[in-house]
């Protein structure tokens, strides 16, 4: 289930970076949003982006051979995503959460 759901958002990640380069209405309307929400849009990004590379780091070895060095230990790449992808995925969560109205 995760596979389809990462072959999906990875199709999308295509789809949208084609229109980005080729749709001028799709990019305007990208900037705008970008615009009025700079960091949830900017968050959103880069947790896609470390779902993405958790799963392809996993799945394609070159990618898993790739080592990032945090407070001197190395660590794999996609180890590194994917613990981005939770804490990411918890703070999405807890802000919803957070944003969310309440009833008194």
């Amino acid at each position: 289930m995760g596979a389809i759901i990462a072959l999906m958002m990875t199709g999308f990640a295509v789809v949208g970076v084609y229109k980005l380069f080729t749709n001028p209405d799709f990019r305007r309307s990208l900037f705008g949003e970008f615009a009025a929400s700079p960091i949830e849009t900017t968050f959103i990004f880069a947790l896609c982006a470390c779902m993405l590379l958790f799963f392809w780091g996993v799945f394609v070895p070159a990618l898993g051979t790739i080592k990032i060095t945090i407070l001197g230990k190395r660590r794999e790449l996609w180890a590194v995503a994917g613990i981005a992808s939770l804490v990411g995925f918890a703070v999405m969560v807890f802000y919803t959460w957070l944003k969310s109205p309440r009833s008194k």
